[in-house]
């Protein structure tokens, strides 16, 4: 059974997150934020792995679960032209 944080708990590992973050690591924040479902954590996993890391799949996995609607959109666009490209060239 999935124990249910009190606010307390997520406002404690909310910043711990943001304190890894910071640090560099990137992963262990990634797991904190989707725990607590911290949204602005989520988003700024996702554009780090989607600026500085330029792997726009594995920021799209962030994207979703901070359900960042414009992110979202703008990264499923590019994935879908460029199957359109390697489509028309196949």
């Amino acid at each position: 059974m999935n124990k249910v944080l009190t606010p307390k708990e997520r406002l404690v590992l909310i910043r711990k997150g943001n304190e890894l973050f910071n640090k560099g690591e990137v992963e262990k924040a990634a797991k904190i934020f989707v725990t607590t479902s911290y949204k602005d954590g989520l988003i700024r996993v996702g554009d780090y792995y989607y600026f500085d890391k330029k792997n726009p799949l594995k920021a799209l996995h962030f994207y979703i679960e901070a359900k960042y609607e414009k992110r979202i959109r703008e990264l499923t666009e590019r994935i879908v032209a460029i199957l359109k490209k390697w489509l028309k060239e196949g």
